[in-house]
This record gives C-alpha cells, sequence and structure tokens, in this order.
C-alpha cells in the first residue's frame, strides 16, 4: 500500500494562522480575497495556488513542505485536472458525427 506524503496537518496549519491573524477569515481579508478564502484554499486542493503559497509564506515554509501532494519539490503546483477520457466503447448502431440517419 502507498504512503501518504506526509505534510502539515490541517489543523496545525489552522492553529498556526490562528495564532498570527486571529481567525482565518482576518487572513483572506488580508490577502484581498474572499473572507472564506483560506478556509476553502485548507480544504480544497487545487481552489486556489496563490493562496496556497501565500499560506505557506506566513507559515514560513515552502509550499512542499506544507503539502507535498499539492506543490512540487520545485515549487511548481501539481496539476489537478482530471482526465475525463471515456472508457466505454462506441457502439455499432451510435453514428461517429452524433446526427440520426
Amino acid at each position: 500500500m502507498a504512503r501518504k506524503p506526509s505534510g502539515m496537518h490541517v489543523e496545525d496549519i489552522k492553529a498556526s494562522l490562528r495564532k498570527k491573524w486571529g481567525s482565518l477569515a482576518a487572513l483572506s481579508r488580508h490577502l484581498g480575497r474572499n473572507p472564506n478564502a483560506v478556509t476553502q484554499t485548507l480544504a480544497t486542493p487545487g481552489y486556489s495556488v496563490p493562496i496556497e503559497i501565500a499560506i505557506a509564506n506566513e507559515l514560513e515554509r515552502n509550499p512542499h513542505e506544507v503539502w507535498p501532494d499539492r506543490f512540487h519539490l520545485d515549487g511548481s503546483p501539481v496539476s489537478v485536472r482530471v482526465d475525463r477520457t471515456p472508457t466505454a466503447l462506441r457502439g455499432a448502431d451510435q453514428r461517429a458525427n452524433g446526427v440520426a440517419a
């Protein structure tokens, strides 16, 4: 079984940010974003790469140290795009151009 990359726990990140800013919403406002932006960024990978980088800077760490599953060692973000390749084969009764006969 594969091991999960070990980064900071979300609650540790929240605690560190709250010690410095009082609330996550205060940090969001300081960054000029929606008050829920930091909370959404912590909960949703790929929600906002610039906010993830700003959070890492506030924690005085590199982004890949905080989120090894979200960033490469060089600091570039890991792509979160989903591959939407169809898995079903086209049936013989379906036309290639999608137009009825």
